[in-house]
């Protein structure tokens, strides 16, 4: 009888006798676990697996919708496990303020640890101004560069409408406001007042490029009415610091950051979670990006 008493007085596990807290239990728990993993990938999402990397930031096509862009340069200006960038640019340019905008993460990124630019088969306006954030450029003697210059694009329509019997009135609240219209031809005026406006965006640039490579900016003027150059051309006038391909640039960048051939290299990631985004950036993913057409234009 006492044997039989204290088979009985055993309870049962508390997952059999209360099977829905447990397993309710156990997945608050695992979710807690997660969550506490996602924010450590957010924190660290590069370092994961406490590797030494070389970076690469690629500028391709037209500049335009650069946020994505942006913020895998700030990922890489704030994570310790890049030791070194290399920009590749493949660009003819493109927005004004969109270009104007990368080359400043790149200087605050440059500012933090080497960015090398190795430019593509062209780099030329905006492109030229993005590669000029490096710490060091180089072009291989057929690259097409230079293009110094900045346009306003205004299409006109007008004939068009007339034709299909379509007119527009417009109500502004000054005289500039409806400037640059694509309804009806420019007035004096307006050419006068947007002139103004390219000019003072085309000063801008000639002062950057003369303080980026550090050169008189009556130097950079007298080369900066929109020619473009070849890399051997550059070269000679100081807008680049050698001639080489990627490769080249990889090696000088390489040699820099102190880091050895078989540190490997960090692709932007493709768009998605954050372990899938990793992964995709160590198969060397590209991201695509769709880009509009601005009205100012640094762009070859």
């Amino acid at each position: 009888m006492d044997t039989v008493a204290s088979a009985q007085n055993i309870k049962k596990p508390f997952r059999k006798r209360h099977p829905v807290l447990f397993w309710l239990g156990t997945c608050i728990v695992l979710s807690g676990a997660l969550v506490t993993l996602g924010n450590w990938l957010a924190e660290d999402e590069d370092n994961i697996f406490g590797r030494e990397y070389v970076a690469v930031v690629r500028v391709e096509g037209f500049i335009g919708n650069t946020g994505k862009l942006l913020a895998w340069i700030d990922r890489l200006t704030r994570d310790k496990s890049v030791k070194g960038v290399l920009l590749r640019v493949n660009s003819p340019g493109g927005g004004a303020a969109a270009s104007h905008e990368l080359y400043d993460a790149l200087k605050r990124l440059a500012a933090k640890k080497p960015v090398y630019a190795s430019m593509g088969s062209v780099a030329a306006s905006g492109g030229l101004m993005v590669a000029l954030a490096a710490e060091r450029v180089l072009a291989t003697p057929s690259t097409l560069t230079g293009s110094i210059g900045v346009k306003m694009e205004i299409p006109q329509v007008q004939g068009l409408m007339d034709k299909l019997g379509l007119r527009r009135e417009s109500i502004a609240s000054g005289r500039y406001k409806d400037a640059g219209t694509p309804f009806r031809p420019m007035t004096e005026d307006e050419r006068a007042y947007l002139t103004e406006i390219v000019d003072d965006m085309h000063a801008n640039f000639v002062a950057l490029v003369a303080q980026a490579r550090k050169l008189p900016e009556e130097k950079v003027r007298d080369i900066a009415d929109g020619r473009i150059l070849t890399g051997t051309k550059a070269l000679e006038l100081g807008l680049v610091d050698a001639l080489g391909g990627q490769a080249e640039t990889l090696r000088q960048l390489r040699a820099a950051a102190h880091v050895e051939d078989r540190v490997p290299l960090l692709e932007q990631p493709v768009e998605g979670r954050r372990l899938r985004e990793l992964l995709a950036s160590l198969l060397g993913i590209d991201l695509d990006a769709r880009t509009t057409l601005p009205e100012f234009l640094y762009l070859y």
